[in-house]
């Protein structure tokens, strides 16, 4: 995968480096976690391949926080705070012309997409968070994480190490030994941040916090998390999941912190169908469908509630978005626990409900208007659904105005 040209936001008087990739109606920010440069992602083959893969659906934007990568230095004396950066977030999404998005925050970014979808909830439609933390400091009321003398011993270590693959054995254990993920798992941090800007910003994070802003979150959100991650343990997400009214827990196996190393399917897909659906599916047998028939299902669904006054058959689905009956039958299925057939009457009595509570038509024109055939089909799958026919709901809704 080749490195797009990376464009520059201005927030205040810092400039703030960005690449966009892909296309779509959904887009996704991705938030990185302590340090990054959005140059050099592709030099690192996994990191790439789940780039790539996060492209094939959606429109993609990578940027550096300010103070790494190809962003504007900072004054290690001023660090910045969550509000300059969730501004900094805010800046390219304006010079992107994204009106909302969907964010993805890795690790430390996870703190910062919840700041931002608290503080701008119009900005934010949906929120992934993957190996995350509200809090990076254990505490009395928090017991989660390294306590100040875990991170102190972290901070030396770095200071001695910093120029090899540092961190590596807690980041993606399991290919630590790799020469070659050691070689480029190196050069990477050194081009996204100086040994001094490093130590800076991880004492920085010393001071996250944002447990406050948990229950001000009222986006989708889903967590993401490996039960045997070595650098932020599982326990983090547990208490995000406990305090962020109705969001969604994955708890995946896997010890490496990064999502693109030890990949699993089933989080690839949990990413898809919540950023397409606003849930998670981890069935297995959908395993057996690609990346790009998962969207197609998707856009069935979105076609039949649009278009559900029409005729609508497996076979007519099937030719118009270029995909099997097999996998239109049984991916709708898998996806929605229902059978598309079925999905489709629904939506069809659904609608007619709403004709018959405010419209005058007779149960004949409902019936032609919500796509049935024959007004006798329609009477039958209504009292089916209902338990009595359209014309008796008609008539009991009339007398409860009455009362």
């Amino acid at each position: 995968m080749q490195t797009g040209s990376t464009k520059y936001a201005q927030s205040g008087k810092v400039n703030i480096a960005y690449q966009e990739f892909g296309s779509g109606d959904i887009c996704l920010i991705v938030i990185p976690g302590w340090i990054s440069n959005v140059e050099q992602f592709s030099h690192i083959p996994p990191l790439a391949a789940w780039v790539n893969h996060l492209t094939s659906f959606c429109r993609l934007i990578l940027f550096d926080k300010r103070g790494t990568g190809l962003s504007d230095r900072v004054n290690e004396n001023e660090l910045p705070n969550m509000d300059q950066r969730a501004e900094d977030l805010l800046a390219v999404m304006k010079h992107a012309n994204i009106e909302q998005a969907a964010l993805f925050g890795l690790s430390e970014g996870g703190p910062l997409g919840l700041h931002f979808a608290s503080a701008y909830p119009k900005k934010v439609s949906k929120l992934i968070l993957f190996g995350s933390f509200a809090k990076w400091v254990r505490s009395d009321d928090y017991p989660y994480g390294l306590n100040e003398e875990g991170h102190l011993k972290s901070i030396n270590y770095m200071a001695e190490n910093w120029g090899g693959p540092v961190g590596l054995q807690l980041m993606a254990p399991s290919v630590m030994n790799d020469s070659e993920v050691q070689e480029y798992w190196a050069s990477y941090l050194r081009h996204s941040a100086s040994p001094s800007a490093a130590i800076a910003l991880y004492k920085m994070n010393l001071d996250i916090d944002v447990r406050s802003c948990l229950k001000k979150i009222k986006q989708p959100v889903l967590l993401i998390h490996r039960t045997g991650d070595k650098l932020v343990e599982s326990g983090h997400s547990i208490f995000l999941h406990q305090n962020i009214p109705g969001s969604e827990l994955f708890l995946s196996e896997g010890t490496d912190h990064l999502p693109w190393f030890g990949v699993k399917r089933e989080e690839l897909t949990a990413i898809l169908t919540f950023l397409l659906g606003g849930n998670i599916v981890k069935d297995k047998r959908l395993d057996k469908l690609k990346t790009e028939d998962v969207f197609i299902i998707y856009a069935i669904k979105d076609y039949i509630e649009k278009k559900f006054n029409e005729v609508i058959s497996i076979k007519g689905l099937s030719r118009k978005f270029g995909i099997n009956e097999f996998k239109v039958k049984s991916g709708f299925t898998i996806l929605f626990e229902t059978p598309v057939i079925t999905y489709l009457n629904q939506t069809r009595l659904e609608h007619s409900i709403r004709l018959l509570t405010n419209s005058s038509l007779s149960i004949s024109e409902i019936a032609e208007r919500v796509g049935y055939t024959h007004p006798n089909n329609y009477t039958i799958a209504f009292k089916r659904k209902y338990g009595m026919p359209p014309n008796q709901y008609r008539t009991e809704l009339n007398k409860d105005a009455f009362k």
